[in-house]
């Protein structure tokens, strides 16, 4: 046990929850969805423009933006919306470039994930609810497959599985309320 705690990564326990809210319950707690995808793009952005600096930045940096982004959401519900959406739309993309085998990570410009954010955020400002359903599902189902230490084709098959369980499950709460 206390090995296990000695080589314990906080940002892996943040992510699995993370990626499991977003999964089930991102439509209804669309402001902690846009938290947790802030976070995410926080820490990410923090380390990509200073590897060399503590992890406990990067959860800072990450945390702060997360929290702003959260409260964004709550006093502008649309400008969230479409902001989840470009958000989500670019990070669905990304994940899903750099578990394609033929796809080098390095090389993805961040101008190419702009289409997807701006498809993401149109979809979610035409559509909302069932976009935000489909869109927290498969961005929880990203979180969670990038997690699992395995071949690219087992990571899709992984994040396709879980977001067809979350999209059934949102969806079946969201009908239930209507």
């Amino acid at each position: 046990m206390n090995n296990f705690m000695n080589n314990f990564d906080p940002i892996i326990l943040i992510s699995i929850a993370g990626g499991l809210v977003v999964l089930f319950f991102g439509r209804r707690l669309f402001w902690l969805y846009i938290g947790i995808v802030g976070f995410l793009a926080g820490f990410e952005l923090a380390q990509e423009l200073a590897p060399q600096q503590p992890e406990w930045l990067f959860l800072v940096v990450g945390l702060v933006l997360g929290v702003c982004m959260a409260l964004l959401a709550m006093a502008f519900q649309y400008v969230a919306v479409a902001l989840a959406g470009f958000a989500g739309g670019a990070y669905l993309a990304l994940q899903v470039a750099t578990v394609l085998p033929m796809v080098d990570p390095s090389q993805i410009s961040s101008w190419l994930l702009v289409i997807p954010g701006l498809i993401g955020a149109g979809l979610c400002l035409l559509v909302f609810d069932p976009a935000l359903i489909v869109l927290t599902s498969l961005t929880g189902s990203a979180i969670l497959a990038q997690l699992v230490p395995a071949e690219p084709l087992i990571q899709n098959i992984l994040l396709v599985v879980l977001g067809l369980i979350g999209i059934g499950f949102q969806l079946m709460n969201y009908q239930r309320k209507k």
